[in-house]
């Protein structure tokens, strides 16, 4: 079957749960510029709103071989993107509150969205993956799931066939290791919200 854009969306899903990662792209390519203008009205941004549809279907990509979806896919792809957009508005809105309460307590600078703190924050986010990608195979795998796709240790645990307790040990040494290496990061006091509030 050569041409995968002919298909329909439910023939697409039952080769993605075999596995078929041509049918993920297709139906990543069919759906995704509507999702993002869809997300982006709940988050305001288009790059955002772009990171929450392909988290979406990520997710879908990892949990494809026990992911039962009762509606049709595309309401499934619009609830998803649904209530991703909406969870990352709320965490957004607790963590700018922590943030503010953080600075305030200890005398910190308050946090502007002037150019200087979105470049400072851009610098952050590149200092962070850069340490990320120091850790061991594995362990960066589970950290990525955990902290940038927001799966729960015990999601974690069964996608990939190990113990919670596991995921957890990995967790603990990974934010171990990013701590104890944090003087690359000249902005701690966000990169701890990163680390343990998420």
């Amino acid at each position: 079957m050569n041409n995968y854009s002919k298909l329909d969306d439910k023939k697409l899903f039952s080769l993605i749960k075999e596995n078929n990662n041509k049918a993920l792209k297709v139906l990543f390519e069919r759906y995704f510029v509507r999702l993002c203008e869809f997300s982006e009205f709940y988050v305001k941004n288009l790059t955002l709103a772009e990171e929450v549809v392909a988290d979406v279907f990520l997710n879908i990509w990892i949990s494809r071989n026990k992911l039962k979806i009762k509606t049709s896919l595309k309401g499934y792809l619009y609830t998803s993107v649904r209530n991703r957009s909406l969870n990352y508005v709320l965490k957004e809105k607790r963590n700018t509150e922590n943030i503010k309460e953080l600075t305030l307590k200890n005398n910190l600078p308050p946090i502007d969205n002037s150019p200087f703190v979105e470049l400072s924050l851009m610098e952050l986010e590149n200092a962070i993956e850069s340490l990320i990608q120091k850790l061991p195979p594995k362990r960066q795998l589970i950290f990525r799931m955990n902290r940038l796709y927001g799966l729960k240790y015990k999601e974690i645990a069964e996608l990939l066939s190990i113990s919670v307790n596991t995921v957890q040990n990995h967790m603990v040494k990974a934010i171990e290791y990013m701590t104890k290496h944090y003087s690359q990061i000249k902005s701690f006091y966000i990169f701890l919200f990163f680390l343990l509030l998420k």
